[in-house]
């Protein structure tokens, strides 16, 4: 269940409506609208079958591993499973980076829970719904479009920018920066901003400090900031009945 700021949100959005500001609600993808976890279970998955006569010991792996084992990254996930072999893990890594960045598997992954009620709420109330997130153009673009129409999210109807990394290589602390100055130009009023990586929620907090600023409690870097206090967390974006 979230937290009772999540109908703050909605409060403040007809304030500005009604000041005659577009209000700017800035929501992350992974981790964030989207649990990656079915992404990185598929993958897994795929791998075990392939290397298994390799590899015996991932045959109980692909019985007892399940998506609310997977973490960050695959490969620190299977570590904490027990899996020791460092030539297995090496290629478990590469064959993961070469998925886990791609329109298809995108697709694997499932909203948050209450998340497209929850942005359908904040566009429906009049808000600019930005998404961004660290997905790159030339290789997540399609899948992230697909995935968002799937799913039900708000898009292709005015109000509802998607804005990914420009390349994969770009640091996805260098492009929040950057996208700083866009979410600027629309020259409204930023009323809140979802994020599941505390460094960018930081970011927010102090490039916007009158708005509300949502941590989600779900995966993040292992070399994460430490959040801000100011920071509203939660686990989800189910709004309370009251």
């Amino acid at each position: 269940m979230g937290i009772p700021q999540l109908r703050e949100v909605l409060t403040r959005i007809d304030r500005a409506v009604e000041d005659g500001v577009l209000p700017v609600v800035v929501f992350d993808l992974d981790s964030t609208l989207f649990s990656t976890e079915p992404r990185n279970l598929q993958i897994f998955r795929e791998f075990a079958r392939e290397r298994v006569e390799q590899y015996p010991e991932l045959e109980p792996l692909l019985q007892s591993v399940k998506r609310e084992h997977m973490g960050w990254n695959i490969h620190e996930s299977l570590r904490a499973q027990g899996l020791e072999n460092e030539t297995l893990l090496s290629e478990l890594k590469r064959f993961w980076s070469e998925r886990f960045f791609t329109d298809d598997y995108v697709l694997c992954d499932d909203p948050s829970p209450g998340a497209v009620e929850y942005v359908t709420a904040v566009f429906e109330r009049g808000a600019l719904v930005y998404y961004l997130t660290g997905r790159h153009a030339g290789g997540m673009e399609l899948g992230t479009v697909r995935a968002l129409r799937k799913a039900g999210f708000p898009f292709w109807r005015g109000r509802t920018p998607l804005h990914l990394k420009p390349s994969f290589a770009m640091a996805d602390r260098d492009f929040k920066d950057q996208a700083l100055d866009e979410i600027r130009s629309f020259r409204g009023r930023v009323v809140a901003t979802f994020e599941n990586e505390p460094g960018n929620a930081n970011l927010f907090l102090q490039a916007f400090p009158e708005a509300l600023h949502f941590l989600l409690l779900t995966v993040c870097s292992t070399e994460a900031e430490e959040p801000a206090p100011e920071l509203l967390k939660t686990l989800d974006f189910v709004m309370p009945l009251t």
